[in-house]
């Protein structure tokens, strides 16, 4: 069995795997893209796992961090959970999720595990590799300080928000197949001005932190 790396975009996949393959890696690690959106990425992982049956998966990319002073931007961070934001009713101030709504995403089929809107990662400890808290997965990232706001006040957990994370870690889930996210700090939420963003510095520190973790035995092997 062989470890599975996901990584949303093209621009991501051009730097990740040189960077990873550089810094030690010899083999035993299949990339693929998984999609832009929480959509295609459940369902491109849920494909890639079928097809590789990997022992593990690690989901590789860029977010935004609610909070610059704690996560600048250029570090990375991994996730001791990850949240789901957009289904359910409503938008704005009046949106509720599914689990207020007393909905679960997922339940009752085949034995799998029950999923609503908060699915927890591998956490497993390694020296020097903090897990941070939240990852908020969105289906449209915040557009501005506003919606920055709302979602910060919403989920105070959440230190960083992304767009793939909860449908990768559903395709996880599903499977039986651990999962650990690592994110580079590309820019602050609701900041849409790439000019501010520092996008490959962002992926260095991912991968640099990716290549502490990959070694280790993901305890539990598990979900």
């Amino acid at each position: 069995m062989t470890d599975l790396i996901l990584v949303p975009t093209p621009r991501e996949m051009s730097l990740l795997p040189p960077r990873l393959r550089a810094g030690g890696n010899k083999g035993g690690w299949a990339f693929q893209l998984c999609g832009f959106g929480p959509i295609a990425a459940a369902a491109r992982a849920a494909a890639l796992i079928s097809r590789y049956r990997p022992s593990r998966v690690l989901l590789l990319g860029i977010a935004g961090s609610f909070d610059v002073d704690r996560n600048p931007v250029g570090t990375a961070c991994r996730f001791e959970s990850v949240v789901c934001d957009g289904v359910g009713v409503g938008a704005g101030d009046d949106y509720r999720g599914s689990q207020s709504l007393g909905w679960d995403q997922f339940s009752g089929g085949d034995a799998r595990p029950t999923v609503s809107d908060v699915i927890p990662l591998v956490s497993t400890f390694v020296a020097d590799v903090p897990c941070h808290g939240t990852l908020l997965t969105c289906c449209a990232a915040s557009a501005n300080d506003r919606d920055a706001e709302r979602r910060r006040q919403a989920y105070p957990d959440a230190v960083a928000e992304d767009m793939e994370g909860f449908g990768v870690a559903m395709a996880c889930v599903l499977a039986g197949v651990p999962l650990q996210i690592v994110r580079g700090i590309s820019n602050r939420v609701g900041d849409r001005d790439q000019d501010h963003w520092q996008f490959e510095q962002a992926l260095h520190a991912a991968s640099d932190l990716a290549l502490k973790i990959l070694p280790w035995r993901w305890i539990p092997t598990e979900t």
